[in-house]
């Protein structure tokens, strides 16, 4: 194995990250602005410093091989502290500068959403926040694209571009509106699920597969609609359309007005409620600082018990 500066070669990670993440060498050549012949070069001098095959190239496209997924981890890494360098040098002053995207779920922002752009905007003055809010399942799809730096995400656990920070657990509940559940059971069964017409998201999103899961071995799932627009779903259920599976955070305002009522499910349901990372902006000093201001204000809001939470992870 050659010396170490060779591996160390910044072109040459990004090219193997690029056609990792775009699982082809035309597009990532496309997306590069590098023609194919010199990427494929590229990755043949990585291969040769290596002594080691990092992609597996079929008529799809190309795929990191065991090797190449190791290496994909470290390349991340590497280009993350290459561009938290520049950064660093570009600014003289204490505190991080630059702009971080946060993708919130739309649960988990009626509870954190207004406490942490507050709070972020007293401690980091500097930071550009753009902050989005839809459901899980576009968030993470979003921040494995690159357009997000930091998401919160449900039961995901980290892969080589993104790290994923446990916060806590949240548990789910049957939510419907209260006159309609005056004489609804204590708990919510997989036997008796299938008497409330329930509104949800889309597959993509992970609530809808354990819904689906939480009912296979009782009698199914009454599906009325589905809907991928929280604040509708959430007015829809309020209004008596139908009911929701969700965790409380989503239903805070309309539990306190007693507009709804939340009914536990036995078994419980719960998932694991995560801060994820792209891995490759981990030594930003922005989103470093974000991060744990995030992991701050969350932990606050668990201890007051504004945040409903399962438990603390």
């Amino acid at each position: 194995m050659k010396h170490a500066q060779h591996l160390l070669n910044l072109p040459r990670l990004a090219a193997f990250v690029a056609i990792c993440e775009e699982g082809s060498l035309s597009r990532a050549s496309q997306r590069l602005g590098i023609a194919q012949p010199a990427l494929s070069t590229m990755i043949k001098k990585i291969e040769d410093d290596l002594g080691v095959s990092v992609l597996t190239r079929h008529a799809r496209g190309s795929v990191p091989t065991p090797a190449g997924r190791v290496l994909l981890k470290s390349a991340y890494e590497m280009l993350g502290i290459a561009e938290a360098t520049l950064e660093e040098i570009g600014t003289t002053s204490a505190d991080p500068e630059g702009e971080v995207a946060i993708g919130l779920p739309a649960a988990t922002s009626m509870v954190l959403a207004v406490p942490l752009i507050k709070h972020l905007r007293k401690k980091l003055p500097k930071v550009s926040l753009r902050v989005v809010e839809t459901f899980s399942g576009y968030l993470w799809s979003w921040l494995q694209d690159g357009n997000l730096d930091v998401a919160v995400s449900f039961d995901r656990v980290s892969i080589p571009e993104i790290v994923c920070l446990p916060l806590c657990r949240e548990d789910l509940f049957l939510i419907g509106k209260t006159k309609l559940l005056e004489d609804a059971p204590d708990h919510i069964d997989p036997d008796n699920l299938y008497k409330f017409p329930l509104i949800l998201p889309s597959r993509i999103h992970g609530i809808r597969g354990k819904a689906e899961a939480f009912a296979s071995s009782g009698k199914g799932l009454d599906i009325r609609m589905e809907i991928d627009a929280s604040t509708h779903l959430v007015k829809l259920i309020a209004s008596g359309e139908g009911f929701g599976l969700l965790a409380k955070c989503a239903v805070t305002d309309e539990l306190v007005q007693k507009t709804v009522r939340a009914i536990p499910l036995k078994p419980s349901l719960s998932r694991q409620v995560s801060l994820s990372v792209r891995r490759i902006k981990m030594q930003n000093p922005a989103v470093t600082r974000v991060v744990e201001e995030i992991q701050l204000v969350s932990a606050d809001l668990i201890r007051t018990g504004k945040w409903p939470t399962s438990d603390a992870s």
